[in-house]
């Protein structure tokens, strides 16, 4: 099954001295279901720095997986209590990622709810950050009856 859906990306990230920098954006995307596990998928945009990138976000009961083609590479794996490494191509050069994940739910379904992680990332031991992800997602309705009329 998949859907025509909105999909709004919030990101919340702290510092060490505690400072929030919030950034939030909406976009049309794909909500998908297959065995097992559920995706949003969707183009990113020049607001986010990531123009000619597309992301996936697949989400199984535990963990979730997202990943980037395109102009940027990247490929993270989040499972609560684990601490992972990546490794994240862009045009500006690679970077080393490690990241624990602190929370993740998913309370989509059938292309409608929210997505929520929480996790700390260091970037080549040079800083450590805490950062929230939320992801809101709704049925687009005016694009689903519009792709049936086709």
């Amino acid at each position: 099954m998949r859907k025509n859906v909105m999909i709004r990306l919030t990101s919340v990230q702290r510092d060490e001295s505690g400072e929030d920098e919030k950034i939030s954006l909406e976009t049309p995307g794909i909500y998908g279901e297959e065995d097992g596990y559920s995706f949003v998928t969707y183009e990113e945009t020049g607001l986010a720095g990531l123009e000619g990138t597309t992301t996936k976000l697949v989400c199984y009961p535990r963990r979730a997986v997202l990943s980037r083609s395109g102009n940027f590479l990247y490929e993270q794996e989040y499972v609560v209590g684990k601490t992972m490494k990546s490794y994240y191509d862009t045009p500006m050069g690679p970077l080393d990622l490690i990241v624990t994940t602190k929370e993740f739910t998913n309370t989509v379904v059938n292309g409608n709810g929210k997505i929520r992680i929480v996790y700390d990332v260091e970037l080549d031991g040079i800083f450590k950050h805490l950062n929230e992800i939320i992801i809101d997602v709704w049925e687009d309705i005016w694009k689903s009856e519009m792709s049936l009329k086709n």
